[in-house]
């Protein structure tokens, strides 16, 4: 066997480095994302009555005006469900960091959900860490969930 065998293997490009892993799990979070919003809020667009759009040009609204105060505020429901899902969304991203982020960089990349499974599995195995790290992503998520039980409420 020659001395070659035992080489230092190739390590790979460092490409995403401290000042491009964000801007790099935001993109990959949006490409991931954007298809669920634009159906979501698309079928919120469709279902907007033609004829309150014509009234309102009708009665002399410009494009601007029959956009801000008609075609905006009827599918307000559903910009709704799309924003709180993506705030819960955002709070518990994981997988696109650890995916996305070389190990280098994961600490520059890091957020809630990537921190409590690094503490209670990545290595140091605190489970008790983890465990407080989980049930402070659970206090942050429970706000956003009572506001859309709330607003389903108050819609029926």
């Amino acid at each position: 066997i020659g001395p070659k065998t035992f080489a230092e293997p190739f390590d790979g490009v460092n490409w995403l480095g401290q000042g491009l892993i964000t801007p790099a799990v935001m993109m990959a979070y949006i490409w991931v994302w954007a298809g669920f919003a634009m159906v979501v809020i698309g079928a919120g667009l469709a279902a907007i009555p033609r004829d309150l759009q014509e009234a309102a040009r009708t009665d002399g609204a410009s494009e601007w005006q029959v956009f801000r105060r008609v075609t905006v505020p009827l599918p307000a429901p559903v910009l709704a469900v799309v924003f709180i899902t993506m705030v819960i969304n955002v709070l518990k991203v994981f997988d696109i960091v650890l995916s996305v982020a070389p190990a280098s960089v994961q600490d520059d990349a890091n957020v809630i959900a990537l921190a409590m499974w690094r503490t209670a599995f990545g290595g140091t195995n605190d489970f008790g860490l983890g465990s407080a790290i989980a049930v402070f992503l659970f206090l942050l998520v429970i706000p956003v969930l009572a506001l859309n039980v709330r607003r389903f409420r108050r819609e029926q």
